[in-house]
């Protein structure tokens, strides 16, 4: 370690000042490029959605409060969307549901405030709009629904029978993306608002969806039918949907949402049959149930003669000789009868409603999709909801273009996502890139005054070195000069005056 320091602290040592500086300047530049991209990326605030789906007044009013609470806020997707930092989400949703934000759809909130000298009709406008607004709170709780309105029209009351007009409402569904609602779903939402206005029938809802197809009929209707009619049509309405959801959920994952339909029509066997099955089979190696059995067994031994006669009626009657020989028998007989059940089975077939007699399916996908995947397509969907072609089982796929709204919406949100991280990504870059350049430039300027303080400082003792020299010399040849003048004033007052020189210097030796 020591020699370590030694050999750096000499390999420093011996670099020249420009060296110096290069790496003083370098180790300054990453250090202020970390601390920014760290003051970026570290110190930026991650902001989770607050409330989506608002509506424009509902999200001005949200904003201004975070505006009054001194709260970071963001918009997005198209100003539907608050964003705030995850910290904060919880707090401020809360606080903003303390005071009644996003107000939404109103309920029977309406009447926590009572206005004085409110009149009757008022009272009922709110009331029916009070109920408008609960049944659209609980319709959008459901998780296949975006948004939802409730319009019910209420008659007036009519002092005859016979004038008395029914109530009507009509549902207006936003489903999210790929999303479908079942017929037993359909059915739940009609029967909710039927049993939470008073008068108000099944027959007389309707429930349609932001593309305005009717998602209800009035074959779903108690009245249009029979107990036993309504049963077999919800069992063909509940097979039909499972199968086509499970294609189109099939479809979806393979080529994407938004480039398929799928319809499934199943027609189903609801007769009942019974019928008995009664099969005989033969005995087998003397297995089986004996019904009746008989044995008789004889046996004699002894000497007899030869009979005698023999068959009445035939030639064996004739009477034979007498012979005196006798001979010697030993007679012995057994018979066994055995009479078995035949094996008999009864069986009795009842074949249960409700089967499936034919299946035929419809598949169209976009032109984009090429043939032979459409081939492909076509014996995947048969083989996953199985199709029979004995029974006469059919499925067609066939290709047309198709409006692609949802994949237009979600290509423009992806777009835009992707767009504002981008110029997110290029906002921090050139922070990033300003702040080298700042850096930069302002080693820059040090070394250059560095380097004019050095050039200064080594004219200074250049011209400093020069002074001293020309100095040096004027006073080396000032005294040279000096001496030169004394030594001709001594040699002038000695021819002059000799005498007295003499005298001088005798004096100047006895004194030394």
């Amino acid at each position: 370690m020591a020699e370590w320091k030694e050999q750096s602290l000499r390999l420093w040592q011996n670099l020249s000042k420009k060296q110096r500086y290069f790496i003083i300047g370098s180790a300054v530049f990453i250090f202020l490029a970390i601390l920014v991209w760290s003051y970026w990326w570290g110190g930026r605030p991650d902001n989770v959605p607050l409330f989506t789906n608002l509506d424009a007044k509902d999200a001005g009013e949200v904003a201004a409060k975070l505006k009054e609470m001194k709260i970071p806020y963001e918009i997005g997707n198209n100003g539907s969307a608050i964003l705030v930092s995850s910290k904060d989400v919880h707090k401020v949703r809360l606080e903003l549901a303390r005071q009644g934000l996003p107000r939404g759809n109103k309920g029977f909130e309406l009447f926590d405030q009572n206005k004085f000298g409110a009149t009757e009709f008022q009272n009922k406008v709110n009331l029916l709009q009070a109920i408008q607004g609960e049944l659209t709170r609980t319709i959008e709780q459901m998780d296949e629904v975006e948004k939802a309105r409730v319009h019910i029209v209420m008659p007036e009351d009519s002092l005859y029978k016979k004038n008395e007009k029914p109530a009507t409402a009509s549902i207006m569904l936003k489903l999210r993306p790929s999303a479908q609602l079942t017929h037993d779903q359909i059915k739940g939402i009609v029967n909710l608002v039927a049993h939470s206005v008073q008068g108000l029938k099944p027959e007389n809802i309707t429930v349609v969806d932001n593309y305005a197809r009717v998602l209800n009929d009035q074959g779903d209707s108690p009245q249009s039918a029979g107990p036993q009619t309504l049963t077999q049509f919800d069992l063909t309405k509940k097979i039909q949907d499972e199968l086509q959801k499970n294609v189109q959920s099939l479809l979806d994952q393979t080529i994407g949402v938004g480039r398929s339909a799928a319809r499934v029509n199943v027609e189903l066997n609801f007769d009942q049959r019974t019928f008995d099955k009664q099969t005989f089979e033969p005995v087998v190696d003397d297995k089986g149930i004996i019904r009746s059995s008989q044995e008789l067994a004889e046996n004699y031994n002894g000497t007899t003669p030869n009979p005698v006669g023999g068959v009445p009626g035939t030639t064996t009657n004739i009477p034979g000789y007498v012979t005196s020989n006798n001979t010697q028998s030993n007679y012995e007989k057994k018979e066994v009868t055995r009479n078995y059940e035949i094996n008999e089975t009864k069986e009795k077939v009842v074949s249960a409603p409700g089967t499936i007699k034919r299946l035929t399916v419809a598949v169209l996908v976009d032109t984009a999709v090429p043939r032979p995947q459409q081939d492909s397509i076509a014996r995947t969907v048969a083989s996953a909801i199985g199709i029979n072609a004995s029974r006469g089982d059919t499925i067609a796929v066939e290709s047309i273009p198709f409006g692609n709204d949802v994949l237009d919406k979600q290509r423009k949100d992806e777009e835009e996502l992707a767009k504002q991280q981008q110029q997110a990504f290029l906002l921090k870059a050139g922070l990033v890139v300003l702040a080298i350049l700042v850096a930069l430039y302002l080693l820059r300027l040090y070394v250059q005054r560095r380097q004019k303080e050095e050039a200064k400082a080594a004219a200074f003792e250049s011209q400093t070195l020069d002074e001293l020299a020309a100095a040096e010399d004027e006073a080396f040849i000032s005294q040279s000069e000096e001496r030169d003048e004394t030594r001709r004033s001594i040699e002038k007052l000695a021819k002059s005056r000799p005498e007295e020189v003499a005298q001088l210097l005798k004096a100047w030796l006895a004194e030394e």
